[in-house]
């Protein structure tokens, strides 16, 4: 019996020796960053924090690997310090921007930078914004860098934030009302012209309620009806209530 327990000892300790012996790799580390460019502007597009994301696929040891989500932050960059050390394909994902068919190929070890460059589907022109009274009265134009195939343009509505995060992420839940939003529902070419892409129309967003006294960071949104249905926007503008 003495000998049955001592050999079940054995091979309890060469399993647990076995086990934690398996994981010998440090944890990720490595640090995967960027910026995302309007390729029209040459600036990062405007988009708010966690809108879309880039996408990679490890495939330095399988031909199907799973995908991983890199988010996008309000700025425009986006930044990963806990990688591993690996070859990576990688592209913007889910944004409101013409897809972009042709993954980047990149070997990350210890850090590594890539920009992307995109075509937004839309630009907001032309904001104004006005006080009457306590309410906020917002126009803008639309433009499209490119008209030809562009999915129908769905709707035009404002975000409204106390902080300076501003979006479709983050905005005043009261303001996110449908009825603060101005359907379109139209093809491009109902709207605007389709040799410069200039919008024939000032649009007045509907009337905007604010409370006196306080400051808000506003600005406008876009989209139109693709697979992702994520918004274009305005630069912030900061409005204090009377």
């Amino acid at each position: 019996m003495k000998r049955i327990i001592y050999s079940l000892s054995i091979l309890a300790a060469i399993f647990l020796f076995s086990c934690t012996g398996i994981d010998n790799y440090g944890a990720p580390a490595s640090r995967m960053s960027g910026n995302i460019i309007d390729q029209t502007t040459g600036q990062n597009i405007l988009t708010s924090t966690n809108d879309f994301s880039v996408r990679l696929w490890e495939v330095s040891w399988s031909s199907n690997p799973a995908t991983q989500d890199i988010p996008v932050t309000q700025d425009g960059t986006y930044n990963n310090t806990k990688l591993f050390d690996a070859t990576y394909t990688m592209l913007p994902y889910s944004g409101p921007f013409w897809p972009v068919a042709d993954t980047v190929r990149v070997q990350l070890k210890g850090s590594l930078k890539q920009d992307f460059q995109v075509i937004p589907y839309l630009h907001i022109t032309d904001v104004t914004h006005s006080m009457v009274g306590d309410t906020l009265m917002l126009t803008c134009k639309l433009q499209a860098p490119v008209r030809i195939n562009l999915p129908m343009v769905r709707d035009i509505r404002p975000f409204v934030s106390l902080t300076q995060l501003c979006g479709n992420t983050s905005s005043i839940t009261e303001y996110a009302n449908v009825k603060y939003a101005l359907q379109i529902n139209k093809n491009w070419s109902a709207i605007g012209d389709m040799n410069t892409g200039v919008g024939n129309s000032v649009y007045a967003l509907p009337k905007i309620p604010l409370k006196s006294g306080r400051t808000y960071y506003v600005r406008i949104g876009a989209r139109v009806n693709d697979t992702y249905q994520k918004y274009n926007y305005s630069e912030i503008i900061t409005v204090t209530a009377p």
